[in-house]
């Protein structure tokens, strides 16, 4: 498990959003898919191999998250999409990039405890 990959690539999102709001995006943002928080890595694991590891403190805390974040990045494409780019951004600047820095910070832990646990070390 690469947990900065998994960082990187959720940090990249604000980027992505900002483009597609900006009209500089050649990406095709599917809102519906985009909502999905089992596709990516890191919810790949959430769902999979990482729900043995659910006793652990973080793992609760990051899967709601993590959940809540695609809702978010999937309402700024849905917002946008529907001609409300002002609320589109508001919500990209505001909630979402307050939960995106959160999820962040909460992964670290979680992949701290996770090391800890795979160690034969009890979760703090």
């Amino acid at each position: 498990m690469d947990w900065m990959e998994i960082i990187g690539a959720h940090v990249m999102w604000k980027q992505r959003l900002t483009s597609f709001l900006a009209g500089e995006s050649t990406e095709n943002l599917d809102p519906e898919t985009i909502r999905l928080d089992d596709r990516c890595a890191l919810g790949k694991w959430l769902y999979g191999e990482g729900s043995a590891m659910s006793e652990l403190p973080r793992y609760e805390e990051v899967r709601g998250l993590h959940a809540q974040f695609h809702q978010y990045a999937a309402n700024v494409v849905n917002l946008h999409l529907a001609g409300n780019s002002a609320e589109a951004e508001k919500l990209l600047q505001g909630d979402y990039s307050r939960l995106s820095e959160k999820l962040k910070h909460r992964v670290i832990g979680l992949s701290q405890q996770v090391k800890s646990a795979s160690n034969g070390i009890p979760p703090f």
